[in-house]
């Protein structure tokens, strides 16, 4: 949690790290986090579930993000309005409770609603039937054992939700792991739905330099500020 310096309340941000949903942690997004900090929002880097040879993260990591940004919305310094910023997975399971947050998090120790008012994907994998096996351990198997998970668990199937969202789909020119195809795509889909969303290259960006504020800092401080 970091809470800006000065007078309150602030816009809160909920981060969500990337790491092919098997690994990584907050400090992966720590110094976009602090840049946001310094520029008067509070910021919540949140951990979530990750898959494991053993078990599977879904649905308990979208709970765990769901919780997060009740949390945010209900903290004292905040102003109640809340924004996603995932990375890579996190973008995945940001955008997954971007549009259908309420269905997840009934457990959390927070009221309200589970649905932020901003999401901002960097690098996102967003139809995860594209991904195949990259994913299963994510869900536990694949699509043909699992085909309610599947596409309980795709964002792109659900953009028709949550039509409110204004959301910010940035991509890397250089990625090298993830595809345009996937932002291209879901920001169509959100727009075809009616959702105010932007869609922007990062040029010269590659995949695990999407969260390196240089880069992306500006471009996301100023959506948000609009």
């Amino acid at each position: 949690m970091g809470v800006p310096d000065g007078d309150g309340p602030f816009p809160a941000v909920v981060l969500v790290h990337g790491g092919g949903w098997v690994t990584g942690g907050p400090a992966i997004l720590t110094p976009l986090a602090t840049l946001l900090e310094e520029n008067g929002y509070l910021t919540v880097n949140t951990r979530y579930t990750l898959a494991t040879f053993e078990r599977s993260a879904f649905p308990d990591a979208v709970d765990d993000v769901a919780c997060a940004v009740r949390y945010a919305a209900n903290h004292p310094d905040g102003d109640g309005t809340v924004a996603i910023v995932g990375h890579s997975a996190g973008a995945h399971i940001g955008a997954l409770v971007a549009l259908t947050g309420d269905a997840y998090g009934a457990d959390c120790q927070f009221p309200g609603s589970g649905l932020p008012e901003r999401f901002v994907g960097l690098a996102g994998p967003y139809d995860v039937s594209r991904l195949e096996f990259a994913v299963a351990a994510f869900f536990g198997g694949g699509p043909e054992q699992l085909t309610d998970a599947w596409a309980a668990g795709n964002p792109q199937l659900h953009t028709d939700q949550n039509v409110d969202l204004r959301s910010l789909i940035l991509y890397g020119e250089r990625d090298g792991i993830v595809p345009e195809g996937f932002s291209l795509d879901f920001y169509e889909a959100l727009s075809r739905n009616g959702s105010d969303s932007l869609l922007e290259l990062v040029e010269g960006a590659r995949h695990n330099q999407m969260h390196d504020p240089d880069l992306v800092g500006d471009l996301i401080l100023t959506w948000l500020d609009r």
